[in-house]
């Protein structure tokens, strides 16, 4: 992860702080530190990740201490690489070794700031945005600091909004790099957590391999409770429309009754006139009994009964006398 924000201090340098104009309003935000989101979630949920491989008895403080040794280091890549792009600049522009550049860098920030090498050039590139790189003005006694000239200006007119104003615009750096510590800090502690718990919940079901882990117990739970909610939601029957319902009858009805009328062949059942009772065995026609009966059949026997088709004489009451 240094190395990957190192590359990105680089390339935005060579590429994205050299256009004209937005440039330096670019370099002035650090718009490169934007990529500690990245950074430190990828370091935080390795380094918690990690903490499987430790024993499960360490404090939990021991196996956050590596992750507060290495973020420091982390963070401070990128401004290592600009110190580094500054150095080589010098070197270019005054036509001087890379050493000599260095030293002569060291010189300017300890007559600057009071200290050398990255802790003299951390907080002086907080004051400016453009370093200089010409040789005389790095050898210079009395160099010119824009944000301190313009400071003074403001402090000389003795209005307490103007001090205001030159006092945040002194440590306007300080609250870019504060607001970048606070993203990467918070990133890190998030990320680190999420890899715990994964480290942790891993070392549980390797440890007991019959019982489901957390998050199958939480999936399972979720279900259940699904399933409970969806049970007791009453089912929502459709509406019947009593307008169709009663012409789906009516048509059914009629079908039925246009059936029952149609007539039916007699030659389609002969069974139903040879089996007959109520009529006589010489009343059906020749071509019936040849299609009915391709046998001979022996003689029906005569019926002494009255035919029950005739009906009875109407016979009146004798008149009282």
């Amino acid at each position: 992860m240094a190395l990957f924000k190192a590359l990105l201090a680089w390339a935005t340098h060579t590429y994205l702080y050299s256009v004209p104009w937005i440039g330096g309003f670019l370099r002035s935000i650090e718009l490169a530190e934007i990529s500690n989101l990245l950074v430190f979630a990828i370091l935080g949920v390795g380094i918690g990740g990690a903490t499987y491989l430790l024993p499960r008895r360490w404090d939990h403080r021991v196996k956050l201490a590596f992750l507060c040794l290495v973020s420091p280091f982390v963070f401070s890549a990128s401004y290592m690489m600009q110190q580094h792009l500054w150095i080589k600049a010098v070197a270019l522009q005054s036509n001087l070794a890379y050493r000599d550049a260095r030293a002569l860098t060291n010189d300017y920030l300890e007559r600057e700031v009071g200290a050398r090498g990255f802790f003299g050039f951390y907080p002086f590139s907080t004051q400016l945005a453009e370093l200089p790189t010409r040789q005389e003005t790095l050898r210079a006694e009395q160099s010119l600091n824009p944000n301190e000239l313009l400071s003074q200006e403001l402090a000389s007119y003795e209005d307490p909004r103007a001090d205001l104003a030159a006092y945040w615009f002194e440590r306007v750096g300080w609250l870019i790099r504060f607001m970048y510590m606070t993203i990467a800090a918070l990133t890190a502690l998030i990320y680190y957590f999420k890899g715990y718990a994964w480290a942790e919940n891993k070392a549980h079901v390797s440890a007991h391999p019959s019982e489901p882990s957390i998050e199958g117990r939480t999936n399972a739970a979720q279900n259940a409770l699904t399933k409970k909610t969806r049970k007791q939601q009453p089912v929502q029957k459709k509406a019947i429309n009593p307008q169709k319902t009663n012409h789906k009858s009516l048509k059914n009805k009629a079908s039925n009754n246009k059936q029952s009328r149609k007539p039916q062949s007699t030659a389609a059942y002969p069974d139903l006139y040879r089996h007959d009772p109520l009529t006589k065995p010489g009343n059906a026609s020749p071509s019936l009994q040849q299609k009915s009966s391709p046998s001979p059949q022996p003689p029906a026997k005569p019926q002494k009964s009255e035919n029950i088709n005739q009906k009875p004489p109407n016979r009146k009451p004798p008149h009282a006398s």
